[in-house]
Formats: structure tokens, C-alpha cells, sequence
């Protein structure tokens, strides 16, 4: 990590976006109250800090972002370890590196700085697992040299653009911005997902050494993270992936704050960001952004129905990327990648469904439309054919049932089996 003089300057520069529509009228998104709550308060933070301070916020669920000045480029440090450790980790799950493979320490690998090999004897062998591990859990500055060295630092520049980042050592520089580290923690918590080793690299990101940042602002939550300092330039960066209950990103970078401070600030940050996250998550009113699909269980498999696009309801419980709604005679399960989290309903209250008594059951015949009242209004969803579902009232020609927290209205002709009191 070398010495470098930085320029004074404080940037506020914050840009808000909302994935998928814009909220009508009468509906008051969660990301729109998150955002005009979290930006004076984190404004009024990043002034008192002094010096420079971006970031980039990212719901990984919902894709809602907030940022500032996350476009600007600064000096990478060590969060360029990053990338490289998910390439070489890609590489080996393609079968196109091998992990288990030695590599020599060599004289001309050395630099000081971060890390534990710089202790130990020119000539040792590590494989590039090892040396995997050591980059991530002691940000070691010689094993990220040894690793790119094995993949080719060309390679290594084309990779990373091919992820969408705009800074891949530009002029032979180490640069970065919170908007491209925010897309290499995107990329591993989507590897982690889906390969064993995603989950292996994403474990060594749980257990840095450096925890005086992001993780200390969110006790208690796990966090992958990767740091990246020069003390003497007062630069200090760090990226994680916070696994709450609906997981995100935050990338944070500073200069010109002394080093203990920077740490601080960061922490401070990542204070304030996850507690308006939180309240953001506490949503229960949500409207589709179009026509969802309904299922039994907590995957893709086959739809019990579906709830049409723009419509309010409430949901039961989170559960990652699914939401959990009442719907036919329990429980199911929608993405909520379709949906959009409100503070309040677009639609008046007497819509809603309080306490409903459950007095008996019906299965239907074909698929049912639900409509919002009994002389028609506009369809809330479609129950499919066979489904049972519990019964709350009725007028001559429908029966009145609850869906996601709504009251729905089927006919009665689309119902197959006579009604039958409730155990």
C-alpha cells in the first residue's frame, strides 16, 4: 500500500432508483420512505466526517439502490482482492483452474504491507487455495500477487469488465468506485448461491481479521466483507454482503480521514444504513408490479393461482426473496422481486380483511377470478382449478374469501364441491 496525497473535498452527491414502476398514486413505496428518511440523516453524518465519502447501497431481493457519489473513482487498495479471489474461485469451478495446485514464493513477490507471507521463507509453497484464503481472511498482499500472476493480469482486466465495472486498473492504475465494488459483492453472494465454491469464498469473507468497519456498525448480523487501506493517504474502503433477512450490499469509500476515524465513519455508516434497511423491511402493504404467480411452496414449481399486477395486499412473513400471503384455505408464496414494499395501501382500508371467522371450505371447479366485490370491480387474482379455500360470507351468487389480506369475491358457479362446515 503505497503513500499518495489526496485533495480535500466532500462530495454529496446522492441519486435514488426504484427498480420496476413508478408508485401510483395513493401508494407510498418502503424504498420511497427508506430514501427520504436515510438521506438527511446520512447527509448530515457524512459532513460532520470531513474529508470524502461514496457508497452504494443495493436490496439484493428487491433490487432498490441508494447512492452517493457512487460513480467517482478512487484508489482500490486491497478491495481489489476481491474480484480476483471470485475469479480464480469461477475459474475453478469451470474446472479450468486447479485449487489444489502449488505456487512458489518467490523474491520478486514480495510487498510489504497487509498479510502473513511476508513472514515466511522465499521459496515456500502454497496452493492457490491457501492462498485464496490468505487474501481474504489476512488481505495478503503477496498471495493476491502470486494469484494474479496465475490467471495473467490481462485476463484478470477483461474479467472484471465483463462484470459491468467501469474501473479495471484504467491507465495501470488501481482504481475502483462503490458502484463496481458493489457489483463483485453482488457476484458472490449469486455465486455463493449456486456453486460450493461461492460458499467457500463468501466463508473466508466471514472471517477477516479486519472487522472495525462495516461489521462493527451491524452486530450480530453475518457479514462477508472485504476491506482496503492505505493508512499514510487516509484511504480506507470496505464491501460486504450483510445477510439480513432480506440481504444487501453496501460499498463505502473514504479519504482523507485519519485512519482510525475513517474505520469509524464507516462503521457509522453502515449504523444508519441498516437501520433504515430494517424499516424498510418491516413493510407488510405491497402492491404487484405485474401479474404474480402463486405457489404452495418457496420455489418455482407449479402456480396455485395468481395475483394481478397493480394490486395492494398485505403480507403474512418474509422469507428471503419470497413473501408468504394467505391464499386459498392457508398459506403461499409469491417472489418478491415482483412486488413493491409500501408504508400504506392505495386502496381504502374496508378492502382489507381483519379477523375473518373461517366458516366453512370449498374447492374449486375451474379456475376462479376473484374480483374485488361482488358485482365485479376489478379482478385481484385467480384461484386454479382444484384448490380449497375457507369461506367468510356470501351474497347470491358469490361467496366472499380473503386473498393476501384482501377481500375477493368468486361465483359460486366456480365451485365444485358443496360447502362443508369447518372442523
Amino acid at each position: 500500500m503505497r503513500i499518495g496525497k489526496i485533495i480535500l473535498s466532500v462530495i454529496l452527491v446522492v441519486s435514488i432508483f426504484l427498480p420496476g414502476e413508478a408508485s401510483a398514486a395513493g401508494l407510498v413505496t418502503a424504498q420511497q420512505n427508506f430514501s427520504a428518511k436515510l438521506a438527511p440523516e446520512l447527509n448530515k453524518y457524512i459532513k460532520s466526517a470531513g474529508g470524502t465519502v461514496t457508497l452504494k447501497y443495493e436490496d439484493l431481493v428487491t433490487g432498490d439502490t441508494y447512492t452517493v457519489g457512487s460513480a467517482l473513482s478512487g484508489r482500490a487498495a486491497s478491495t481489489i482482492k476481491l474480484p480476483l479471489a471470485i475469479y480464480v474461485m469461477e475459474l475453478a469451478s469451470k474446472g479450468k483452474l486447479n485449487l489444489n495446485q502449488k505456487l512458489v514464493y518467490k523474491k520478486y513477490h514480495y510487498y510489504g504491507g497487509s498479510g502473513v507471507i511476508r513472514y515466511q521463507k522465499v521459496g515456500t509453497s502454497y496452493t492457490i487455495r491457501d492462498l485464496v484464503q490468505k487474501a481474504m481472511v489476512h488481505s495478503d498482499n503477496i498471495a493476491f500477487i502470486m494469484l494474479r500472476e496465475r490467471v495473467g493480469k490481462a485476463n484478470f482486466i477483461t474479467y472484471m469488465k465483463s462484470l459491468g465495472a467501469k474501473n479495471a486498473y484504467p491507465n495501470g492504475q488501481n482504481l475502483t468506485s462503490p458502484n463496481d465494488l458493489a457489483i463483485y459483492a453482488k457476484k458472490l453472494y449469486n455465486f455463493s448461491k449456486v456453486h460450493p465454491l461461492g460458499k467457500e469464498l463468501d466463508g473466508y469473507l466471514r472471517k477477516t481479521v479486519y472487522n472495525t468497519t462495516i461489521p462493527k456498525g451491524i452486530p450480530g448480523i453475518p457479514i462477508a466483507h472485504k476491506v482496503g487501506m492505505i493508512p499514510d493517504s487516509k484511504i480506507y474502503n470496505d464491501v460486504a454482503v450483510i445477510y439480513d433477512k432480506t440481504p444487501y450490499t453496501l460499498s463505502v469509500m473514504t479519504k482523507n480521514i485519519s485512519y482510525e476515524k475513517s474505520q469509524r465513519v464507516i462503521a457509522g455508516i453502515a449504523s444508519i444504513v441498516h437501520k433504515h434497511h430494517k424499516a424498510k423491511e418491516a413493510a407488510i402493504i405491497f402492491r404487484t408490479k405485474a401479474d404474480t404467480p402463486v405457489y404452495l411452496k418457496p420455489a418455482k414449481g407449479q402456480a396455485i393461482g395468481a395475483l394481478m399486477a397493480k394490486m395492494d395486499f398485505k403480507v403474512k412473513s418474509i422469507q428471503g426473496e419470497w413473501a408468504v400471503i394467505s391464499f386459498g384455505k392457508g398459506t403461499a408464496y409469491i417472489e418478491r422481486k415482483l412486488i413493491i414494499a409500501a408504508v400504506s395501501p392505495g386502496v381504502p382500508s374496508e378492502q382489507f380483511i381483519t379477523i375473518p371467522q373461517n366458516n366453512s371450505i370449498m374447492t374449486t371447479a375451474q379456475n376462479a377470478a376473484i374480483q374485488s366485490s361482488p358485482g365485479g370491480g376489478g379482478q385481484l387474482g385467480t384461484l386454479f382449478k382444484g384448490i380449497e379455500i375457507f369461506i367468510y360470507g356470501e351474497t347470491a351468487d358469490h361467496y366472499l374469501i380473503e386473498v393476501a389480506g384482501r377481500k375477493g369475491y368468486i361465483k359460486k358457479a366456480d365451485i365444485a364441491v358443496p360447502v362443508q362446515p369447518s372442523p
